[in-house]
């Protein structure tokens, strides 16, 4: 009882708790009333209320505060705005929920994680956790297909039928999208692990261990081609960042890859991977068809985009496709950064380059730090980073998506760290 009292925090554990009530209307609207998301969103509010009420501050400065309000105060009315009206229902309302819920999350991960490294160490258990948690969904709802024959034994490990059917993903939850989510936790795992065994946490450890391996089976079970790629490069930088040495072998190889790419027969490779692609997938040479199109829908609508989460929609209207049936549902662009364009036009995309670009420079900031955890999140978080954002490169976990809450998470461990000086004071450890 004296243990538990002694990192039992009420002004943490409160603001998590609504923070946790308000999620399933927001993030599943279409099952509740009509009333529930303003109802959530009226209790996020309160959060802010009780966070200033307690600690003082409404909102913890962060060196992307200015992109960050830009791309929800102005490029997210803008986004929902643009949208024509039957798809703004559809589809832009129920991403802004998300988003505005992953804001939330944002911001008292950030407020908390200014009060000591404690604070810091439990939000980033939170996270492993989190990433376990959309891996049970997705192995429960999820579609994975047979690409890979040395991957596809391991899903005999997972349930064989959907056993769970979330809005908007009735049908299955899509592998891609999964592997692609998990892809913001996985590359912390090998820095927690490492942290906790030098403070001899070894129950916390041994969870975090359960829980990497469990995101491992699923990410790999979903077969995503992009999304491995994504992983050997986060693993690659874990394994060499480190050293001096390693470093100018990262820049040595980023050099290198970049040389080599004209060189390469996409043409060739493409026919090869369509294939062996899964039956009802969009190949390569569909994707780019599709970046085609979206190239397009951003030229059309350059300063507002066309709506959030429309193009799914508005492609086969206005830019219609010669691979892909008018009537299969593409999802996004199948790319991060085009479907981003799309969804809160150049502004928007600049603002998220902004936070990227700011999030590596803190990244790369916090390596130097004297605390270990932070150092070892910060690792962690380069390695994550790095791999989603060549996963972006040919797929998407698009802003809005459900898991890329997760996105919004990581971000948060990045800029809770103190910038400067010491931590205003210590906090409860998991």
């Amino acid at each position: 009882m004296t243990r538990f009292l002694r990192w039992w925090d009420t002004t943490l554990f409160i603001e998590l708790f609504v923070l946790l009530l308000a999620a399933p209307a927001l993030l599943q609207p279409g099952s509740f009333p009509e009333w529930a998301p303003a109802a959530s969103l009226g209790l996020l509010a309160l959060t802010w209320v009780w966070r200033r009420w307690r600690l003082g501050v409404w909102w913890a400065a962060t060196p992307i505060d200015l992109p960050l309000f830009f791309l929800f105060l102005v490029m997210l009315p803008v986004a929902l705005w643009a949208a024509p009206p039957s798809l703004r229902l559809l589809y832009s309302i129920p991403k802004a929920y998300v988003l505005l819920w992953s804001l939330a999350l944002f911001a008292l991960v950030v407020a908390h994680g200014r009060r000591g490294a404690g604070y810091r160490q439990l939000f980033a258990f939170g996270f492993m956790l989190a990433g376990a948690a959309v891996a049970a969904v997705s192995a429960l709802g999820a579609r994975f297909p047979a690409k890979v024959p040395l991957l596809a034994q391991l899903q005999a490990l997972l349930p064989a039928d959907q056993l769970l059917a979330l809005q908007g993903a009735e049908s299955g939850i899509n592998a891609n999208q999964v592997a692609g989510s998990l892809l913001y936790v996985l590359p912390l795992a090998p820095a927690l692990l490492l942290g906790l065994g030098m403070q001899r946490r070894w129950l916390q450890a041994l969870l975090v261990l359960a829980a990497t391996l469990f995101m491992g089976l699923v990410f790999l079970a979903a077969q995503s081609r992009f999304s491995l790629m994504g992983m050997a490069a986060a693993l690659l930088l874990l394994f060499l960042f480190p050293s001096r040495g390693g470093r100018w072998l990262l820049l040595l190889a980023g050099v290198s890859v970049a040389a080599v790419l004209p060189y390469i027969p996409w043409a060739q490779l493409f026919d090869i991977a369509q294939e062996t692609e899964a039956l009802g997938s969009i190949t390569l040479a569909g994707r780019q068809e599709i970046w085609n199109r979206a190239l397009y829908g951003i030229q059309d609508f350059s300063f507002t985009g066309m709506g959030l989460g429309t193009f799914r929609q508005i492609v086969h209207l206005l830019y219609p496709l010669f691979t892909i049936s008018p009537g299969y549902d593409i999802g996004h662009a199948h790319n991060f950064f085009l479907q981003t364009a799309l969804d809160f036009g150049l502004p928007g995309l600049i603002a998220l380059l902004a936070i990227l670009l700011l999030a590596v420079r803190q990244a790369l900031h916090l390596w130097r730090a004297p605390a270990p955890g932070d150092r070892f999140l910060a690792l962690g978080a380069l390695a994550a980073l790095l791999g989603s954002a060549l996963y972006g490169l040919g797929d998407a976990v698009a802003m809005g998506a459900k898991p890329h809450f997760l996105f919004w998470y990581l971000l948060a461990l990045l800029f809770a760290a103190p910038a400067a000086g010491a931590d205003r004071n210590e906090a409860p450890t998991p």
